[in-house]
Protein backbone atom coordinates (compact mmCIF):
# COMPACT_ATOMS: atom_id res chain seq x y z
CA UNK A 1 0.00 0.00 0.00
CA UNK A 2 1.35 3.40 -0.96
CA UNK A 3 1.06 6.19 1.59
CA UNK A 4 1.81 9.73 0.52
CA UNK A 5 1.08 13.33 1.11
CA UNK A 6 -1.56 14.97 -0.97
CA UNK A 7 -1.54 18.74 -1.23
CA UNK A 8 -4.95 20.12 -0.39
CA UNK A 9 -6.21 22.57 -2.98
CA UNK A 10 -6.83 26.05 -1.70
CA UNK A 11 -10.47 27.10 -1.33
CA UNK A 12 -11.14 30.05 -3.62
CA UNK A 13 -14.00 32.20 -4.75
CA UNK A 14 -15.36 31.06 -8.10
CA UNK A 15 -13.81 33.15 -10.86
CA UNK A 16 -16.27 35.54 -12.53
CA UNK A 17 -14.75 36.76 -15.81
CA UNK A 18 -17.30 39.56 -16.31
CA UNK A 19 -16.81 41.02 -12.82
CA UNK A 20 -13.03 40.64 -13.19
CA UNK A 21 -12.99 42.51 -16.51
CA UNK A 22 -15.05 45.40 -15.12
CA UNK A 23 -13.08 45.71 -11.87
CA UNK A 24 -9.69 45.21 -13.52
CA UNK A 25 -10.35 47.92 -16.11
CA UNK A 26 -11.63 50.43 -13.52
CA UNK A 27 -8.79 49.80 -11.06
CA UNK A 28 -6.07 49.93 -13.72
CA UNK A 29 -7.44 53.15 -15.23
CA UNK A 30 -7.62 54.83 -11.82
CA UNK A 31 -4.14 53.65 -10.87
CA UNK A 32 -2.54 54.66 -14.16
CA UNK A 33 -4.08 58.12 -13.89
CA UNK A 34 -2.71 58.47 -10.36
CA UNK A 35 0.74 57.18 -11.37
CA UNK A 36 0.98 59.68 -14.23
CA UNK A 37 0.22 62.50 -11.79
CA UNK A 38 3.06 61.21 -9.58
CA UNK A 39 5.86 61.15 -12.16
CA UNK A 40 5.70 57.49 -13.11
CA UNK A 41 6.76 56.58 -16.63
CA UNK A 42 6.98 53.42 -18.71
CA UNK A 43 3.65 52.28 -17.29
CA UNK A 44 2.92 48.72 -18.41
CA UNK A 45 -0.59 47.32 -17.92
CA UNK A 46 -0.28 44.32 -20.23
CA UNK A 47 -2.27 41.38 -18.94
CA UNK A 48 -0.03 38.80 -17.32
CA UNK A 49 -0.54 36.21 -14.63
CA UNK A 50 1.52 38.32 -12.25
CA UNK A 51 1.61 42.05 -11.53
CA UNK A 52 -1.21 44.25 -12.85
CA UNK A 53 0.94 47.32 -13.42
CA UNK A 54 4.69 47.88 -13.67
CA UNK A 55 6.10 51.42 -13.77
CA UNK A 56 9.25 53.43 -13.15
CA UNK A 57 10.07 56.89 -11.83
CA UNK A 58 13.70 57.02 -12.93
CA UNK A 59 16.22 54.98 -14.94
CA UNK A 60 18.39 53.94 -11.99
CA UNK A 61 15.54 53.44 -9.52
CA UNK A 62 13.67 50.22 -8.75
CA UNK A 63 10.53 49.40 -10.68
CA UNK A 64 7.14 49.76 -8.99
CA UNK A 65 4.96 46.65 -9.14
CA UNK A 66 1.24 46.99 -8.40
CA UNK A 67 -1.57 44.55 -7.80
CA UNK A 68 -4.91 46.39 -7.91
CA UNK A 69 -8.42 45.37 -6.96
CA UNK A 70 -11.80 46.93 -6.22
CA UNK A 71 -13.62 46.23 -2.97
CA UNK A 72 -17.21 46.84 -4.05
CA UNK A 73 -18.56 46.50 -0.52
CA UNK A 74 -16.61 49.68 0.39
CA UNK A 75 -19.39 52.01 -0.78
CA UNK A 76 -18.49 55.40 0.71
CA UNK A 77 -15.45 57.63 0.54
CA UNK A 78 -14.70 56.85 4.17
CA UNK A 79 -13.45 53.47 5.37
CA UNK A 80 -16.03 52.07 7.82
CA UNK A 81 -14.82 52.40 11.43
CA UNK A 82 -15.94 48.86 12.17
CA UNK A 83 -13.54 47.45 9.55
CA UNK A 84 -10.30 47.16 11.52
CA UNK A 85 -8.41 45.33 8.81
CA UNK A 86 -8.01 44.93 5.09
CA UNK A 87 -8.30 41.47 3.62
CA UNK A 88 -6.39 40.44 0.56
CA UNK A 89 -6.98 36.95 -0.83
CA UNK A 90 -4.23 34.50 0.08
CA UNK A 91 -4.13 33.34 -3.55
CA UNK A 92 -2.01 36.51 -4.08
CA UNK A 93 0.82 34.61 -2.37
CA UNK A 94 2.04 33.67 -5.85
CA UNK A 95 2.82 37.37 -6.44
CA UNK A 96 4.82 37.55 -3.23
CA UNK A 97 6.70 34.41 -4.25
CA UNK A 98 7.53 35.83 -7.69
CA UNK A 99 8.59 39.15 -6.14
CA UNK A 100 10.83 37.48 -3.54
CA UNK A 101 12.45 35.12 -6.02
CA UNK A 102 12.81 37.29 -9.14
CA UNK A 103 12.47 41.00 -8.39
CA UNK A 104 12.87 41.70 -4.68
CA UNK A 105 14.74 44.96 -5.34
CA UNK A 106 11.58 46.33 -6.96
CA UNK A 107 8.78 47.85 -4.87
CA UNK A 108 5.58 45.80 -4.60
CA UNK A 109 2.35 47.50 -3.55
CA UNK A 110 -1.13 46.03 -3.23
CA UNK A 111 -3.84 48.63 -3.89
CA UNK A 112 -7.43 48.11 -2.73
CA UNK A 113 -9.89 50.64 -4.19
CA UNK A 114 -13.33 51.60 -2.97
CA UNK A 115 -16.32 50.97 -5.26
CA UNK A 116 -15.75 54.04 -7.45
CA UNK A 117 -11.92 54.06 -7.34
CA UNK A 118 -11.67 57.46 -5.63
CA UNK A 119 -9.99 56.14 -2.45
CA UNK A 120 -7.56 53.29 -2.02
CA UNK A 121 -5.51 51.49 0.57
CA UNK A 122 -1.86 51.02 -0.41
CA UNK A 123 -0.14 48.07 1.26
CA UNK A 124 3.58 47.40 0.93
CA UNK A 125 4.43 43.85 -0.13
CA UNK A 126 6.59 43.40 2.97
CA UNK A 127 3.51 43.99 5.13
CA UNK A 128 1.83 40.93 3.64
CA UNK A 129 4.92 38.85 4.35
CA UNK A 130 4.49 39.64 8.05
CA UNK A 131 0.73 39.56 8.51
CA UNK A 132 -1.63 36.85 9.67
CA UNK A 133 -3.23 34.48 7.15
CA UNK A 134 -6.54 32.96 8.19
CA UNK A 135 -10.06 32.30 7.06
CA UNK A 136 -12.50 35.15 6.80
CA UNK A 137 -16.17 34.60 7.26
CA UNK A 138 -19.15 36.32 5.75
CA UNK A 139 -21.92 35.29 3.43
CA UNK A 140 -19.93 36.16 0.27
CA UNK A 141 -16.84 34.12 1.17
CA UNK A 142 -16.59 30.36 0.73
CA UNK A 143 -15.87 28.47 3.92
CA UNK A 144 -12.18 27.72 4.08
CA UNK A 145 -11.02 30.59 1.85
CA UNK A 146 -7.97 32.26 3.37
CA UNK A 147 -6.94 35.90 3.38
CA UNK A 148 -4.07 38.07 4.48
CA UNK A 149 -5.48 40.09 7.41
CA UNK A 150 -3.77 43.50 7.39
CA UNK A 151 -4.48 45.91 10.26
CA UNK A 152 -5.45 49.28 8.77
CA UNK A 153 -2.62 50.84 10.80
CA UNK A 154 -0.21 48.95 8.52
CA UNK A 155 -1.60 50.45 5.29
CA UNK A 156 -1.88 53.91 3.75
CA UNK A 157 -5.27 55.32 2.83
CA UNK A 158 -4.94 57.53 -0.25
CA UNK A 159 -7.33 59.92 -1.90
CA UNK A 160 -6.77 58.88 -5.50
CA UNK A 161 -8.24 62.15 -6.83
CA UNK A 162 -5.74 64.48 -5.10
CA UNK A 163 -2.67 64.59 -2.85
CA UNK A 164 -4.18 63.95 0.60
CA UNK A 165 -3.58 60.69 2.45
CA UNK A 166 -3.59 59.28 5.94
Amino acid sequence: MRIGCMKMSEVRKKFDRTLYDIADKAAKEAMVSWLKEHDHTNIDTNETTYFDIVSTVGPELPRHLYEVEVKYSWKSDEWPDSWKELRIPHRKQRLLDKWKSECYNDLLTFVVFNHDCTKAWHVDGNTLLDCEVKEASNYKIRKGEKFFHIPVEDAYLMDMTNESSS
